[in-house]
């Protein structure tokens, strides 16, 4: 077991194979579904040397199938990248499947498993994903409210006139409609969209 510090310490191991060492780990996120509340889970690579991520599509399975899918994702995505990775870091959580490291070993990558309860050893994936959850998953609750504030006002329904529920809608005046200006506005930085004419 290395030192965290001093010569020949964990941090010394660490800044000596950053250009060659991924770290990974896993977050998971109770989302309200209408299956009731789910848990999804997030598979996260990080760089050492440039700090980089790759972030795997959540699932509400991570079962042996889907462990050994996106570490070979994982593994196309550095050859694509041409970068040479001859090491990666995990803790020794239970979900990490079957066929999971054979997957790295098979690409030449050496996977060392961290000693139990250590944390600080996984402390860069570990605070990628704390700021990951701070500042976006845990605004998860406006992300709703944007979304039905923009279904009640702004998105167009079918079943009522193609207006929305709150029944309002700028109806330009005076110019024929085919040269008024179409204005496009947007919420959740251009996630949610809507159009219309620009109002007299």
């Amino acid at each position: 077991m290395f030192p965290i510090v001093g010569p020949d310490s964990w941090q010394e191991f660490l800044k000596r194979h950053a250009e060659m060492l991924y770290q990974c780990d896993f977050f998971s996120k109770r989302i309200v579904t209408k299956f009731g509340l789910q848990q999804y889970f997030v598979l996260v690579f990080l760089h050492l040397g440039s700090r980089k991520v790759y972030v795997t599509k959540c699932t509400r399975k991570p079962n042996a199938t889907w462990m050994k899918e996106q570490a070979k994702k994982f593994v196309e995505h550095v050859k694509a990248n041409c970068q040479e990775v001859t090491l990666l870091l995990r803790d020794r959580d239970g979900i990490y499947r079957s066929g999971f490291d054979k997957v790295f070993r098979d690409a030449g990558i050496k996977v060392k498993k961290n000693s139990v309860r250590a944390p600080n050893l996984q402390a860069h994936i570990e605070r990628f994903i704390q700021s990951l959850q701070q500042k976006a998953l845990d605004h998860f609750d406006y992300l709703v409210s944007e979304y039905v504030e923009h279904y009640h006002t702004e998105r167009p329904h079918q079943a009522m006139g193609n207006v929305p529920l709150t029944g309002d809608w700028p109806e330009p005046k005076d110019d024929p409609p085919d040269t008024i200006p179409i204005e496009c506005r947007t919420r959740l930085g251009g996630l949610l969209r809507h159009y219309e004419r620009r109002a007299a």
